[in-house]
Formats: C-alpha cells, structure tokens, sequence
C-alpha cells in the first residue's frame, strides 16, 4: 500500500513538472511570437513598405547576395518583398523561393506572390507565355473576326469568362499558399480588360459583348477567386493594380472588386508634365493621376497601393524620380512599392541610393 502511496506522489509531482515546463515553453514561444509581431508593428505602423524582389528566384541563386539583398532592405525600413511566381516555378524554382522567404523572414519581413503570366492573364516577370495557355486553346481570346488575340510580350491570354481559365487559377493559388509560406498574392496588371470575343465569351454575353461586361467579368473573376482565397486561407492578404493611365469610370468599376485588401496602380514618381520615359501616357502618380485610385480605394473600405515604377530608368530621367519621389511620399499611401534593383536601369547604384534615402521618410 506504501509502494502505490509513494508511486502516486511521484506521478502527480511529474505531471506537475511537465504541466509547468509546458507552460514555461508556451510563454516562451508566445513571448517570441508578440515580440516578432512588435518588431513589424514598431517598423510599419499604419503604412507597410513593400519591395518587388524579381527574378533572384530563378537560376543562379548565390546565398550571400541574398543575405546582403535582405539586409539592405530590412535597413530601408522594408516590411515585405514580393516575388514573381511563374507556373514553371513550382518546379523549376521551389528550392529558391524557399530560400528567399527564410531570409526575408529572418529580418522580419513578410513575402508576398505576384502570380506571373498565370494563363497571360496577369503582368508580372519575366515577359512569357503562359504555358496553360499555350495548351489550352480552346480558352483563348479572341477578336471579332476569331482570330487569336496576341500581345507582344507575351503571345495568346486565356479568357477570364472560361471556367477552364478560374479553375486552373484558383488550382495554382491552392499549391501556392500549401507550399510556401507567402503572406499573400498581389494582381499585377490584369491583361483581360478588353473586348473578348471568345466561346465562352460570347456563350456569356451575346455576338456583341460590351466593355462593361468585360469589366464586369473582371471584377467577378477576382472577387470569386479572392473569395476562396479568403475562405480557405484567411490570414492572405489580397491586392490588385492597374495602371495609373485608366480612366474614371474604369477605376470606380473596378474598385468593387469583393475580398480585397489593396487596390491601386502603377506609374512613374513624377508628373505627366515633367516628360522623360513613360509606358504609357498619363501613366504617372503624382497629382490627380495617383489620387484618384487612393480615393477609390478608401472609399470601398480597403486601402491604398501604388507601385512607383524606377524600372527601365534612363540615365535623364533620375532626376525626375530624385524630385518626385518626395512629393509622393507625402500622400496617403497605405502600401507603398518600389523596385529592388530592377531590369535595365542605366545607373542602379545611384538611383537605389536615391529611393532608400527617400524611403526614411515614409512612415
């Protein structure tokens, strides 16, 4: 009886131990965790800071360039790094974006997905075909005439108003989130915002479809893939962008977008007037141009993104950005985005020293 007596003050006095290192463990982990979220809420405040990381993802991928990549944008006060997600990535790159995300996470930065060329529905890096699309001609956009139509960046666009086109989509934003821990996904630059005249199409909308019925398909397209994203995987964000050339009533259209969290626009950090290298006329944030899609945004209950484009940057128009940048950081910019060293700028160094002196002030 002694013997059962002892053994059981043993068991209570081990379940104790275990109960309280349990609890020393958990406190622990939890302390680590606010203190992280601490970290990111002292650094972004109301404003979150987001850098388009491209294409170190792919190929070579030297480690310490990425450490010091990494480093470089934590001390510009960076809160997240987006990359570029192509189909092929999920195989060809997988070891790469798993790297990259590590980093960004060690310096407390989020990372973010652009689904890239995803059925040639979307912009994003490099400028291929989509090779869904390529497979699937039965989902292509059409011209009136029913001639494929062809961008030439990046060849054929699978129509939105296919269900061949959604499903395949909403299958890759599935095996994104499930393989990767990317803090959300960002729509660069819908390429479907034009007349369509594909069987699905027309099956829809009649011989003759109008642009508000393919705005419209656009503001469905992404609210119903929004909606599952926020349905199967609730702590993603969701963003969308276009560019800062469209017009009024296209911007208020879209802008109703449903499971949105950004909405906004790319262009140039200086004023249409100022001149230098634009894609596009009236392509520029500063002034109206940008203001308009803050406004639109705020006023459907989500916040504001504007990506400053400093890519493809000839040496004379630095100093357009090195005057406009200031300008733009005072507007009322809930996400602000720039690009990291980006493609075929004719001074990098100096104008990347240009933005991170700049980036100080946006907070």
């Amino acid at each position: 009886m002694q013997k059962r007596h002892f053994l059981f003050i043993i068991f209570l006095i081990s379940g104790c131990f275990i109960r309280i290192s349990a609890g020393n463990l958990t406190s622990k982990q939890s302390e680590i965790t606010t203190n992280h979220q601490n970290k990111l809420q002292q650094r972004s405040g109301k404003k979150y800071l987001n850098a388009f990381y491209y294409r170190a993802q792919m190929y070579t991928m030297v480690p310490s360039q990425i450490k010091q990549d990494m480093k470089w944008l934590a001390d510009a006060g960076t809160n997240a790094i987006t990359i570029a997600v192509l189909e092929q990535d999920f195989d060809a790159a997988s070891e790469n974006i798993q790297f990259i995300i590590k980093e960004a996470n060690k310096v407390g930065m989020d990372v973010i997905a652009t689904p890239s060329r995803w059925g040639g529905i979307v912009a994003g890096a490099p400028k291929v075909p989509s090779v869904f699309t390529i497979r699937n001609p039965q989902t292509w956009v059409l011209n009136k005439d029913g001639s494929a139509f062809d961008t030439p960046i990046s060849g054929r666009i699978s129509s939105i108003n296919s269900e061949e086109t959604y499903q395949f989509v909403q299958d890759l934003i599935d095996k994104l989130f499930q393989k990767w821990n990317f803090k959300g996904v960002i729509w660069d630059e819908p390429k479907t915002i034009s007349l369509d005249y594909s069987p699905a199409a027309i099956q829809k909308f009649g011989n003759n479809p109008t642009m508000d019925q393919q705005i419209q398909a656009n503001v469905d397209f992404y609210s119903r893939i929004n909606k599952h994203i926020k349905t199967k995987f609730p702590d993603k964000t969701t963003s969308f962008f276009i560019y800062a050339s469209f017009d009024d009533e296209t911007i208020k259209k879209l802008a109703k977008i449903q499971y949105l969290d950004y909405f906004g626009a790319d262009g140039r950090p200086w004023n249409e007037a100022d001149g230098g290298q634009l894609e596009e006329k009236g392509k520029t944030l500063l002034g109206n141009q940008g203001q308009r899609f803050i406004d639109a945004a705020h006023a459907n209950n989500m916040k504001s993104m504007l990506l400053m484009e400093n890519h493809n940057l000839p040496k004379s128009n630095i100093p357009l950005l090195e005057k406009g940048m200031p300008e733009l950081l005072k507007m009322d910019i809930d996400q602000l985005i720039y690009y990291y060293y980006p493609r075929n700028v004719e001074e990098p160094d100096r104008t990347m020293n240009i933005i991170k002196k700049n980036l100080k002030n946006y907070r």
